[in-house]
């Protein structure tokens, strides 16, 4: 860059400054699913109104709405959400009860945005802009869902940008070109996966591969991967077919082929077997591709969003994890440095439905997975096409299949896919920024109430000493690979950016 073409006295790089007032705090949690207002509870429940009086104490308070808001009974639109994932539904009210519980900045960008079309996505737009909450990730074409928006705290502006990595295809905003409009949706990050397998093992899968092509005839057909067996033109999965549940999408069933040939006694650089790439290597990994159309103009979102700001949070909603599934994927690491050079001073991953590691980089925060903060299994209505999916389960766990309820469905799906108390465990961040850098990060531990009743658990409670530890320790372990060291002091982590 030319730095002579500009005024000396606004040089861009200044732009680029984390610039908020000394102080400044930022509190961050994950996934709010939540489906109806909860702020009443407050008042009964100390561990519950503890949490909100972080929330609304901080300068400014983020999270990930992984639901749609609107008014069943005059809502014109319809579901869309499919056969394999809830189809995520919130009363008009929440928008109001977030926003009195102290959020001030809300994702959009996730997989479960489009879960009642474009109206219903329109609709929590403007039940949203009328509690006066900042929401970006989505918009009426792609220039609109990669968009920047901005939150006006006392200590300076705050940028968002929203974006997501695992979404159905259908739902990713597509720009105007020549005489096709925009598509609406969400701000997609495209990923490409392969599967990383031990040698002996991809050359089993390739005799596998011939075997298919020579049952179907393809033998001297010409080799190469394409859209119809799972090749590089195909759509990616997003991740959520590792998922299961509320993260789940369809995987592709497509042919074999090898996409780079082998002369005689040489191995394939890969191969595509049943929608799956895979790759040789010396152990069993996921291998991670970004689209850099994609990736490109996010990057320029968010040094857009931090020259128009003072602080800028850069947040991707992703469920692709490493192979051992509680890892992230090798692909957020670069990603999340990407976005912080680029000009983001916080980066937040969520969508796992699992605490993630903490790292620090360049002085700025990356949180590899905020896990849920609301986990409403009070869910109605469900989308019938979910219910005839399910249908053969309902016959063989009830009597009688015809009078099985929405919540009887979530029961018998949560059973399977969300049997685990770490879906109930997280905690709030609240990092506090001083001289242009994070300088502390302090973790108060959450519990959901796994095992209460529909109507108390998935509410966020300040945990008391003896259950905050565990969910603090196996945080500090995970976090202690990217060099961050976790001090645990009664039920808060603490991070302290300047500690060895």
């Amino acid at each position: 860059m030319d730095e002579s073409a500009f005024d000396p006295k606004r040089p861009l790089a200044a732009e680029l400054e984390l610039s908020v007032r000394d102080g400044f705090e930022l509190a961050a949690v994950g996934d709010c699913i939540i489906s109806r207002p909860l702020s009443h509870k407050r008042a009964g429940d100390r561990g519950f109104d503890r949490a909100v009086e972080l929330l609304s104490s901080a300068d400014a308070a983020f999270g990930n709405l992984e639901t749609t808001i609107l008014d069943i009974r005059s809502f014109e639109g319809h579901p869309e959400s499919g056969a394999d994932d809830w189809g995520l539904l919130s009363l008009p009210a929440v928008a109001r009860d977030l926003a009195a519980m102290g959020f001030d900045l809300l994702a959009r960008a996730n997989n479960h945005a489009l879960d009642w079309g474009v109206a219903g996505m329109r609709e929590t737009s403007r039940w949203l802009d009328e509690a006066g909450l900042v929401h970006a990730g989505v918009g009426d074409n792609r220039a609109h869902a990669r968009a920047p928006r901005y939150f006006e705290s006392a200590r300076g502006r705050v940028a968002l940008i929203s974006f997501a990595s695992s979404f159905s295809p259908a739902a990713a905003a597509t720009p105007a070109v020549g005489q096709t409009a925009g598509r609406p949706g969400l701000s997609a990050l495209r990923v490409e996966r392969a599967v990383v397998a031990p040698a002996a093992i991809f050359d089993a899968l390739a005799g596998v591969a011939r075997a298919v092509d020579d049952a179907r005839g393809n033998a001297s057909a010409p080799i190469g991967g394409d859209a119809a067996s799972g090749g590089r033109g195909a759509m990616p999965s997003g991740g959520g077919a590792e998922s299961g549940g509320r993260d789940a999408m369809p995987s592709g069933i497509g042919g074999a082929s090898s996409e780079t040939a082998a002369g005689p006694g040489e191995r394939a650089s890969e191969l595509s077997l049943f929608g799956t790439r895979f790759e040789p290597g010396e152990h069993f990994a996921y291998r991670y591709a970004m689209n850099a159309v994609d990736l490109a103009e996010i990057l320029q979102s968010i040094r857009l969003g931090k020259q128009h700001a003072d602080f800028a949070i850069a947040t991707i909603h992703a469920h692709e994890p490493a192979f051992d599934e509680d890892s992230p994927g090798d692909f957020l690491q670069p990603l999340a440095r990407q976005a912080i050079d680029a000009g983001a001073d916080a980066f937040i991953v969520h969508g796992i439905h699992h605490l993630g590691p903490i790292e620090i980089y360049a002085g700025k925060p990356i949180f590899y997975g905020l896990a849920n903060f609301f986990w409403s299994d009070v869910q109605e209505p469900l989308d019938p096409i979910l219910r005839e999916a399910h249908a053969e389960r309902a016959a063989k766990a009830f009597t009688d299949p015809a009078a099985v309820t929405d919540a009887d469905l979530t029961a018998l799906m949560n059973a399977t896919d969300f049997r685990d108390e770490r879906t109930f465990q997280t905690v709030i961040s609240v990092s506090r920024f001083e001289r242009g850098r994070v300088a502390e990060i302090r973790l108060h531990a959450i519990d959901l109430g796994y095992g209460m009743r529909l109507t108390e658990s998935g509410v966020p409670r300040v945990a008391p000493p003896a259950q905050a530890r565990p969910i603090l320790e196996r945080l500090a372990a995970i976090s202690a690979p990217y060099g961050t060291k976790i001090s645990i002091r009664g039920d808060i982590g603490v991070i302290r950016a300047d500690a060895p």
